[in-house]
């Protein structure tokens, strides 16, 4: 069996990279990625290399251990997110959460605080934040461009985090296979569980909205814009006009949505998962709670608790007369739809990770690194490159699929100590131009959720996204010589707080917050 097919190894990943900065459009440049990897191996047959592409886009769907159970339960999270907006229970629970704040301080803590509790979806967190805190938001004079930060902030850097995502299944379902194609002995889960405390940029991008919200240290373009709004209750810029997203200012909402109505399933979501987690672990057959972390087999986990959620959740609005039946499967229906880009960036992915392993591009990646390059340093300008890919294309999804399987095999080879920060760098990367490109989704649905122009929502965001970049380039740098995830982000949240002391000393603009305080009271 040949080993690599040379320089042609990296061709496939090479072209979807270029063609999805070119174009924008990751699924064709993937489609493209994946056609001319078929053709390499099937020595440039274009009728054979059309039939290998197709049978393994049926292996990779059809494949019952993994990606089945992924693909079902990313369509089972698109349902309970469709339930959640026909319901209003999300607008009723920030409602309810808006009563209790009474203070400027309060109002960015709680628009932080709804971002990190909708963590299951970033869609839905974009425009479900903005549009339930935007009252609030402006009652205290909050830019809009402030706003939008937030909730950027918290979309796919919390959904990254938190365990319980469909961003999560389709990362340890690109961790799984490739770790078996090596040998890294490790189950994917218990991987990404250890590489949460090393995921730089993502706590750096929550922590930041903390800091610059308590301690009033803004600069740059977004300084200026919380000043304007403090000090002339221009909340956007005017001469731009009516920017997009105005028309979610006042949600329907139904009379008797709850609180509840979202808390409940979530807690739902929540428990069986970990309930299935510890079933498919073998924890009720007596396994030790080790064994039951090493044998944890997430995907069907991850299944069981989409479906007990969806029926639940439909019983429990039936119950309280929130949807009938037939409004709740309308709603599941509308959320299955949503899935559809997710569920093609999934399956390209996964084909082109395939291809890569046929090609041999992580062995022959690691035959031009091992010995020409320091080691220590690997970290580090994988998150770069990760960086560069993520904000030209605006996906975090294609980045890590091109990335992780010529990350695995190289690490393997050459540092397998590394490999968790190293596939932690590539988290890290993909996150920062899921945050800030100006074409990312998430960027283009954050500014529409708070109702601000989007290009003011690039402009203020993006000195704080390239501090919290440049922060965790130095982590990762430290991260070569440090193999403590846990000290490292220290090291890191330490270095964040003094980069935005010093920007906010050259950079800043005095932020009369106090005004802000004086005319809520007055409103009230």
């Amino acid at each position: 069996m040949i080993e690599h097919y040379g320089i042609l190894s990296i061709l496939p990943p090479l072209m979807a990279i270029v063609l999805a900065i070119v174009t924008k459009q990751v699924l064709i440049s993937l489609f493209l990625g994946i056609f001319t990897g078929t053709m390499i191996l099937t020595g440039y047959n274009p009728l054979n290399a059309f039939l290998t592409l197709v049978n393994m886009l049926f292996e990779t769907v059809g494949d019952p251990e993994w990606n089945a159970p992924l693909l079902i339960f990313v369509m089972f999270l698109g349902g309970i997110v469709g339930l959640f907006a026909r319901s209003g229970a999300a607008f009723s629970f920030g409602r309810w959460a808006s009563e209790k704040v009474t203070s400027r301080t309060g109002a960015l803590f709680t628009t932080w605080l709804l971002g990190v509790a909708i963590f299951m979806d970033d869609y839905f967190n974009c425009l479900t934040v903005g549009t339930i805190m935007r009252p609030l938001t402006d009652q205290y004079k909050i830019s809009r461009e402030k706003l939008a930060y937030i909730i950027d902030s918290t979309a796919a850097p919390v959904c990254m985090i938190i365990p319980l995502s469909s961003w999560i299944a389709y990362v340890i379902s690109l961790l799984g296979p490739h770790f078996a194609e090596v040998g890294f002995n490790m189950n994917p889960f218990r991987a990404f569980l250890a590489m949460i405390p090393m995921n730089l940029y993502s706590w750096l991008a929550l922590i930041m909205v903390l800091m610059t919200g308590f301690t009033r240290l803004e600069f740059g373009p977004m300084a200026a814009a919380e000043k304007r709004a403090l000090e002339q209750g221009i909340l956007y810029d005017m001469s731009k006009g009516t920017p997009p997203g105005d028309d979610f200012a006042e949600p329907k909402i139904k009379e008797n949505s709850s609180p509840i109505d979202l808390l409940l399933p979530v807690i739902i979501l929540i428990v069986t998962a970990i309930i299935g987690f510890a079933y498919t672990g073998g924890y009720f057959e007596g396994a030790a709670f080790m064994d039951v972390l090493e044998n944890i087999d997430s995907a069907p986990a991850l299944a069981y608790a989409g479906m007990f959620t969806i029926l639940a959740t439909v019983a429990l609005y039936a119950a309280r007369r929130v949807l009938s039946i037939n409004e709740s499967m309308d709603a599941l229906i509308q959320g299955f739809k949503s899935m559809i880009v997710a569920f093609s960036i999934l399956i390209l992915a996964w084909t082109i990770g395939g291809i890569t392993e046929d090609l041999g591009t992580g062995a022959y990646v690691t035959g031009i690194m091992e010995g020409n390059y320091p080691v220590w340093a690997v970290p580090a300008t994988i998150f770069v490159v990760s960086c560069l890919i993520s904000f030209s294309t605006g996906t975090s999804w294609g980045t890590m699929g091109i990335m992780i399987p010529i990350v695995v095999p190289l690490m393997v080879a050459i540092a397998p100590d590394l490999m968790l920060i190293s596939l932690a760098a590539v988290l890290s990367g993909a996150t920062f131009g899921d945050h800030c490109s100006p074409i990312s989704d998430t960027t283009i649905m954050s500014s529409t959720g708070a109702g601000c122009h989007h290009i003011d929502h690039v402009d203020t965001q993006l000195p704080y996204a390239l501090t919290g970049g440049i922060v965790s380039l130095i982590g990762f740098l430290i991260g070569g010589f440090v193999h403590s995830g846990i000290l490292v982000l220290l090291i890191s949240v330490a270095l964040l707080f003094g980069a935005i002391k010093i920007a906010s000393t050259l950079w800043g603009v005095d932020v009369p917050t106090h005004l802000a305080e004086t005319a809520a009271a007055s409103d009230e």
